[in-house]
């Protein structure tokens, strides 16, 4: 019998928990432990979850806040189950979602896991998270993955250099492919599930469901909400080592250079808003010298810089364009 481990981050979201916990206690396939993981909660987080009286619960405490990554390696170092599967405290699943992804990988014992589509509901809603991926969608395009499908390992790996059409609460991993210590980077804020997706991609093969499993709530104390500038720098930096590590494929090499363009931009944009002009150049630039693409300069040219640095950037463009 195959069990699952499914690992529930918290903070301060007992007025939400609970809805989170009923999700995965109506899920059909009932073989699973539920570990939740109170990351120095100040609210009523132990209360809401004292309520639910299932022997499948076990409550792990920080006495302190630590991070998301950390409480999710807290919960990978307890999980006891054949499956790990995680879920955010403000996300739901679909009651079917366990024993669409068991019966998967029963089926397919060349992957190592599988992850399944979202749907984010609230004021602007997306029916298919999946589908606002370009370059997955148009994998997608060429095949049929309702009941199910293995990905290629490369082209899984290649859409994870340019885009993230596979979503932590939307993923089951087989333990055994955590052996090597797989872990979350801890000194992480956001961004660490890409950081983590990433590298699982590089070596292990994965399979998809087009189902929209799991719903999405965005809520306004989201992690990513909070770290929009370190999200951007963190993965900034993520794909700037990865292209170094990838001298030699030149199709690989020339997905991560679009990464770093549009997370670059970002965090361009990050720090003009928050009126950190030199800064803001600096991100511009390092990103155009990395990838390669003049947009980034034009961007410069957007800033209110002084006037000597707007006419040296224009000769630059000029010089480099020619």
């Amino acid at each position: 019998m195959i069990k699952s481990s499914i690992i529930v981050c918290t903070f301060n979201r007992g007025y939400i928990l609970g809805e989170a916990i009923q999700s995965i206690l109506d899920q059909a396939y009932p073989h699973f432990e539920l570990i939740i993981v109170d990351d120095g909660s100040t609210d009523d987080t132990t209360e809401v979850v004292n309520r639910f009286k299932d022997g499948r619960m076990h409550l792990l405490q920080h006495p302190k806040n630590v991070g998301v990554a950390a409480a999710r390696n807290t919960g990978l170092a307890a999980a006891q189950g054949d499956l790990v599967s995680f879920l955010d405290s403000d996300d739901l699943w679909s009651p079917d979602k366990i024993a669409l992804e068991v019966k998967f990988l029963t089926d397919h014992p060349e992957v190592d896991a599988v992850f399944t589509d979202l749907r984010i509901e609230g004021a602007n809603p997306i029916p298919s998270v999946v589908r606002t991926c370009p370059v997955f969608s148009q994998f997608l395009a060429s095949t049929s993955a309702f009941d199910g499908m293995a990905v290629p390992q490369r082209t899984m790996y290649l859409c994870m250099l340019q885009e993230m059409p596979i979503r932590i609460q939307a993923t089951t991993i087989r333990r055994e492919a955590l052996r090597d210590g797989t872990q979350f980077k801890e000194n992480w804020k956001s961004g660490e599930d890409w950081e983590f997706l990433l590298r699982f991609t590089r070596t292990h093969r994965l399979g998809f469901i087009d189902r929209p499993l799991v719903i999405r709530r965005l809520m306004p104390d989201s992690v990513l909400g909070q770290h929009l500038k370190t999200d951007a720098f963190l993965l900034t930096e993520m794909f700037i080592r990865e292209k170094q590590a990838l001298r030699g494929d030149r199709e690989a090499w020339g997905a991560v250079r679009r990464a770093i363009a549009v997370h670059s931009s970002r965090l361009g944009y990050c720090y003009r808003d928050e009126g950190e002009y030199l800064d803001s150049v600096k991100a511009f630039l390092r990103g155009f010298c990395e990838s390669g693409d003049f947009r980034l300069l034009a961007k410069v040219l957007g800033l209110p810089i002084p006037r000597r640095l707007r006419n040296h950037l224009k000769r630059f463009v000029k010089a480099r364009s020619l």
